[in-house]
């Protein structure tokens, strides 16, 4: 491989951290006190980071029983295994904990940590496009539209999601081993499997398939279905894949078979798949496209990819199967072979064009008997057949397609976005809210295992990012190889279009959530020596001491307990997750709306657990702190600090 294919890795990686600077500004200007986005899910993914990456610090400090305590998070007391109902985001913990241990800043890690899958997305996808096309300026082209697609812009409160930075690594060390042949590739890709098994459950159970897929794709493109050796090395690799995630997987079963929590509803994952309407609508902090394309806004419902981005998959797949015809000899077919060539391609076109109706439309516009067509599963399952036939039936196509998968990677890529585009729509394909039919998402829920313990489909959107950026760099390829002269302009124009899409400048940070009963959380995170006094009485208390904090079971209020939490280390009844434990559910029905019905309340504070209850008197608007100090007293609890508006109490429950 020649120097234009190896070199260029360092100077992109610059490009790539001075493009995350701009287009997050002004969040490196308040690194250290402004946490990126909204405080809801940033805010509890830094407890996580602070409660893991603390049990790893005690441990490394010689007390070793904390990596016992791993899994049980200091929330929801005394619910046990707590961490499981979230993610851990281990790897990105041991990512942080340097700057965390050396500062004591979670949000100067947090916020270092964000800005790294920007870069480390753009490097990942640079390096797999350069080892697919060998232009380093079509690399470039790729990692910018996968490190900033728009659908990137409505997950910057996930950092789990936005960790898929380890995907085309995997990609790369696969693709890499079957051209040399050599082991290292292999450990690499098998290491980068399994870092993206932990950084997100999602995308364990999401990528892993695809990851797969591409093998059997470079296997059968080299016709190597019976070298046994390389079975026995992609065998190995596997294994050790599953060796090393079966760890942070057992505790997650151990939840679920306790029958607690971790299923999902059927009703959730309707909720949270992308309607087909998603793929015209991106999110509202777009600057470009925020109020002109918006088909249908929702929550993880954001999947416009960007007309740039697009434009240069469509040339990609333009390009392939242009090449794939070519190969196959089209002009060698038979008259009446072309005739039928003509004839299924017009059904086709039919096809095709009944799909685009009723994804944009929800129906066909039949009247059947004097009423609207209904849409059925059989009809939709023929139309997205049609075309699969189509290529079976006519040999000049069957053997295009052969070769287009077999001359370029494009072919595997096209069919992945397409398959990975039907997954996002999840268990029951709609369009506009109008029902079209079930999707291949059901029978994932159904039958395999892990599938039902996520709410969202529509976050196979990151793989469609991940394969349509791999198109796009092919794309670009393509050009530059038609048009060298204007090589750098082509890259800037692609690059340009890319980012202004995504543009979102200035970044929210800090946004507040809203609120209806209580008043708006303080909008700054207190660390170190800033934290409330009290919070440092808590961290500083010896014996048994559990917290219970008021208000309780809002969720605005409850992650910011879980965040003091991870400073203070001590149980707290209170917590925020992805799911909540039955017992947690049951307290907050009567402690959430104290004083109501106080004998209740008394009841279900009794059951917590809690020795000491702290009270943030400001949280309330209407008086109703009075009130729960009154309450709080009358069972013989004792005011132990005040500062501010926040009461400290020793609870005298039996």
């Amino acid at each position: 491989m020649g120097t234009e294919a190896r070199g260029g890795v360092w100077p992109a990686t610059i490009a790539y951290t001075l493009i995350a600077i701009v287009m997050t500004w002004p969040l490196t200007r308040d690194l250290s006190t402004w946490i990126a986005g909204d405080m809801g899910d940033p805010v509890f993914n830094s407890w996580v980071l602070m409660w893991t990456g603390g049990q790893v610090l005690a441990a490394l400090g010689g007390d070793f029983n904390a990596l016992h305590q791993y899994w049980h998070g200091n929330i929801f007391a005394p619910q046990p295994l707590t961490l499981t109902y979230s993610e851990h985001l281990t790897p990105q913990m041991l990512q942080a904990l340097p700057i965390w241990a050396t500062t004591g800043n979670i949000v100067l890690a947090y916020n270092l940590l964000f800005l790294s899958t920007f870069v480390l997305s753009g490097v990942g996808m640079y390096l797999l496009v350069r080892e697919l096309t060998g232009r380093r300026a079509a690399a470039f082209v790729a990692g910018v539209a996968f490190a900033w697609a728009p659908y990137r812009i409505s997950q910057y409160a996930h950092l789990q999601v936005l960790s898929s930075y380890w995907m085309p690594f995997a990609l790369l060390g696969l693709r890499r081993y079957f051209v040399t042949r050599r082991a290292k590739p292999l450990a690499g890709a098998a290491a980068a499997l399994t870092l993206q098994n932990l950084s997100c459950g999602y995308y364990m159970l999401f990528f892993g398939p695809f990851a797969g897929l591409y093998a059997i794709y470079e296997i059968a493109h080299r016709r190597l279905w019976r070298d046994w050796r390389m079975w026995r090395s992609l065998g190995l690799a596997a294994i050790a894949v599953i060796v090393c995630t079966w760890p942070f997987i057992a505790p997650y079963l151990e939840v679920r078979r306790g029958g607690d929590v971790g299923v999902r509803s059927f009703e959730e994952l309707i909720q949270f798949s992308a309607d087909t309407h998603a793929y015209a609508t991106t999110s509202s902090f777009s600057r470009l496209w925020g109020d002109r394309v918006a088909a249908l806004p929702r929550g993880e419902g954001d999947g416009f990819p960007g007309f740039t981005i697009l434009a240069l998959a469509g040339i990609a797949g333009v390009w392939a199967v242009r090449r794939g015809f070519r190969a196959a000899g089209w002009s060698a077919d038979r008259p009446w072979q072309r005739a039928a060539a003509v004839a299924i391609a017009t059904l086709l076109a039919i096809d095709i064009a009944a799909l685009l109706v009723m994804f944009v439309r929800g129906a066909l516009p039949f009247m059947v008997n004097g009423r609207p067509f209904r849409n059925t599963d059989s009809l939709l399952l023929a139309l997205l057949l049609l075309p699969v036939l189509a290529i079976a039936i006519v040999p000049a196509w069957r053997r295009a397609i052969g070769e287009l998968h077999r001359a370029s990677a494009a072919g595997f890529f096209i069919d992945g976005t397409i398959v990975a585009v039907l997954l996002t729509l999840g268990p029951r394909i709609q369009a506009g809210g109008a029902m079209l039919g079930t999707g291949p998402y059901y029978w994932l829920w159904q039958y395999v295992p892990g599938f039902d313990g996520v709410r969202a489909p529509a976050r196979f959107l990151m793989i469609v990012v991940l394969f349509l950026a791999v198109l796009a760099g092919l794309g670009i390829a393509a050009l530059l190889a038609r048009w060298p002269k204007m090589s750098r302009g082509l890259v800037v124009a692609a690059t340009a279009g890319i980012l202004a899409e995504c543009w979102m400048v200035p970044m929210p940070t800090n946004v507040r959530m809203p609120l209806r009963f209580y008043e708006l959380t303080p909008r700054q995170l207190l660390m170190g020596d800033h934290v409330s006094p009290i919070y440092q009485y808590v961290k500083q208390a010896t014996g048994k001491f559990t917290l219970i904090e008021f208000p309780f079971g809002e969720p605005a209020y409850e992650i910011l307990a879980t965040f003091y939490a991870g400073y203070h280390r001590k149980p707290i009844v209170n917590g925020f997750s992805g799911f909540f434990p039955e017992g947690y559910l049951r307290r907050s029905t009567f402690l959430q709306y104290v004083p109501f019905d106080l004998d209740a309340a008394t009841k279900a504070l009794s059951t917590t657990g809690a020795t000491h209850a702290l009270l943030h008197d400001a949280a309330f608007p209407d008086g109703r702190g009075n009130e729960i100090a009154a309450w709080l007293e009358s069972t013989g609890a004792l005011m132990v600090m005040k500062y501010g508006t926040d009461r400290l109490y020793q609870l005298k429950l039996k």
